[in-house]
């Protein structure tokens, strides 16, 4: 491979598989709702599925992590000495992606060369994390992946093409490329179809994907560092022969266009169960830049305990108006107890915001065109600050990847 962005070796299921049984949301989703991974799994049960190839981390906290890293990678070997794949030999493959407004998100699915991704704040390497990292969430990814024969993308890369050449111009051609799947995804979560992308189409999307000087992680960050994390454990033990071409060196990611008309950067909302008496109080008497009310800044609405409400953070940029907020209720819960989930969707937040004991923050959106200035000038965003549109919307894990 060598390049930052390269075709690879994909695996489908056979078309005798229930693809709708198959592809399941990304885990991250829904962690509060346990009612919608409930239902997908009485949805998939035995059919053969991502579902059982992944943890939900609305169950993190229940669940012995060791032992169910080892389930999942005992089924991921059942599946292959099923023979339930067949292989997209040396391909991207072009997605489109329906989302619930109607709207089509395009992208390209390829394999990504972890040698050249740096979480560093201050990195100048092409490939760069656009938030913090949540640290608990990566033991149990990178458990998981450290022992497993395969791999599934709910990473989405993002990248600045203003003038929509690279990826949408695929678009026009799809009556010439292979279908590979087209169907309906499970939950209400839209559809998706795919082509197989190969030949001097696929050069020319990868020649102009690897001359950028900046593509950014929009979605999936915890799961591509625990690709490198898991990479990094592994290749001390190889040859310097070994590493070069070693499929765990690589992850199965989709790249999309932060300028495309689908793409839409939606807030990441929080919300604090118990310990929640006085917190807003506290929060604006002790920054004297909060100020209760709407007025000139950063606006963030809340639900305390059901009643609504609002304050301004004044003279701070939007990822430093989420920072404060977010240092504040780190530091109030390790105080005074309770726990704090990052939810996808103002809908959800709101369902969830009529339960007992809880304040709802409903955080300030982030224009897409400033996500490549901010990250260009240092500027990191706080952990779990913004996604690629709503909960139902984010990537599904479909396509395989062998890596061991």
């Amino acid at each position: 491979m060598g390049s930052l962005f390269n075709k690879s070796d994909i695996y489908l299921p056979k078309p005798d598989i229930d693809m709708e049984k198959w592809t399941v949301i990304a885990c991250d989703q829904f962690t509060s709702e346990p009612d919608f991974w409930n239902r997908v799994q009485k949805t998939v049960g035995d059919a053969p599925s991502t579902f059982h190839m992944i943890l939900p981390e609305v169950w993190l906290e229940e669940v012995d992590e060791d032992a169910v890293a080892a389930e999942i990678n005992a089924t991921m070997e059942k599946y292959l000495q099923a023979d339930i794949f067949r292989t997209i030999p040396d391909s991207f493959i072009y997605v489109e992606r329906t989302l619930r407004n109607g709207k089509i998100r395009p992208g390209i699915v390829g394999a990504i060369d972890l040698e050249q991704y740096d979480v560093s704040p201050d990195t100048t390497s092409a490939l760069r994390a656009s938030e913090r990292i949540i640290a608990a969430r990566l033991p149990s990814r990178v458990k998981i992946r450290r022992g497993a024969p395969l791999e599934m993308p709910h990473v989405l890369l993002l990248i600045d093409d203003p003038g929509q050449e690279i990826i949408e111009s695929i678009g026009n051609d799809t009556k010439n490329m292979e279908l590979l799947y087209d169907f309906p995804l499970m939950e209400d979560c839209g559809h998706i179809r795919g082509f197989r992308l190969t030949g001097a189409a696929a050069d020319r999307a990868a020649t102009a994907i690897n001359q950028l000087a900046i593509i950014l992680v929009g979605d999936g960050n915890h799961s591509l560092v625990a690709a490198k994390l898991a990479w990094d454990e592994q290749k001390v033990h190889l040859t310097e022969a070994q590493r070069q071409n070693h499929p765990a060196r690589y992850a199965l990611v989709e790249i999309n266009n932060v300028h495309d008309d689908s793409l839409e950067v939606e807030p990441i909302h929080r919300i604090v169960f118990h310990g929640v008496r006085d917190l807003i109080g506290t929060f604006i008497e002790k920054h004297a830049n909060v100020v209760q009310g709407e007025g000139e800044g950063h606006v963030i609405r809340y639900m305390d305990r059901g009643t609504p409400g609002a304050f301004t953070i004044q003279g701070r940029t939007v990822g430093e108006a989420i920072d404060l907020l977010q240092e504040f209720l780190d530091t109030h819960i390790e105080t005074h107890g309770g726990t704090i989930d990052y939810i996808h969707g103002a809908e959800n937040l709101e369902v969830l915001a009529q339960k007992a004991g809880s304040i709802a923050f409903f955080m300030p959106i982030i224009e897409k065109s400033a996500l490549f200035t901010s990250v260009e000038q240092g500027g990191v965003f706080p952990k779990k600050s913004f996604s690629m549109g709503e909960g139902a919307d984010k990537r599904h894990y479909l396509e395989c990847r062998a890596i061991r």
